[in-house]
């Protein structure tokens, strides 16, 4: 940690990631979340602000995130910090983003790269899990069910419809599950059921225009964003 020069009160934290995919993973598991606890062995003013400077070994200019300490608790040990997050400046996001699109040139396993944006979602039906969209390409998308087990209706083949609403705009898309895991064992404490998402048939212009939008990274305040599921065989585009 460290702080910036005179006249610039902003506590400074600079943080390395191995690949521009860890990086912007959390990057994005970070401000979807709006806030982040960190501990500190000293206390400071509420409104202190904080610059996460995130750097990925190959991309020079860090991705910045801005933070603002929205209230302080004190710890036998120190204390707790409550920070709440705003994305900072475009380019260094823009030059992640090119990395890892460009690395997927090499990629000879999927078809489309795949940007990670930790996105919930929810189903309307009764009693259905909670989901959390990890990643989403032009070619589908990787879901985790924050649940014990997969739902029961959920298998390879199924169809699947995702509703994405964002400031007026609407983004529906139709797929089905080509493939399915249930961690067993010790590996069910640490990790949860998902799945994943291919869409069917060729996007159209709108639906590819609002895609680009997300895989992107266009709105950062992913608050903004609702997204809804409906699985099953009756899924589709007229299903909300």
């Amino acid at each position: 940690m460290t702080t910036s020069g005179p006249g610039d009160r902003a506590i400074r934290f600079r943080i390395s990631y191995q690949s521009p995919q860890s990086l912007l993973a959390e990057f994005t598991r970070s401000v979807s979340k709006g806030t982040v606890i960190i501990e500190s062995r000293k206390s400071v003013p509420i409104g202190t602000r904080f610059i996460f400077e995130l750097y990925s070994e190959g991309v020079p200019e860090p991705v910045e995130v801005n933070g603002e300490v929205m209230s302080v608790r004190e710890m036998s040990t120190g204390y707790l910090l409550q920070i709440a997050y705003n994305p900072g400046q475009r380019r260094g996001l823009d030059q992640i983003i090119y990395r890892i699109l460009a690395a997927h040139r090499y990629e000879k396993l999927r078809k489309h790269p795949r940007i990670p944006i930790h996105l919930r979602a929810a189903e309307e039906a009764p009693n259905s899990p909670l989901y959390l969209i990890r990643d989403i390409s032009l070619g589908g998308m990787g879901v985790e069910v924050e649940s014990a087990g997969l739902p029961k209706s959920l298998r390879t083949g199924v169809s699947v419809h995702l509703q994405i609403r964002e400031r007026g705009t609407t983004l529906d898309l139709d797929g089905q599950v080509v493939w399915t895991f249930s961690p067993s064992g010790e590996r069910a404490r640490m990790l949860n059921p998902s799945f994943g998402v291919s869409w069917k048939g060729e996007l159209d212009m709108d639906s590819l225009v609002a895609l680009d939008e997300i895989l992107s990274l266009r709105d950062l305040q992913r608050r903004e964003w609702r997204a809804r599921l409906r699985i099953g065989n009756d899924a589709s585009s007229h299903a909300f």
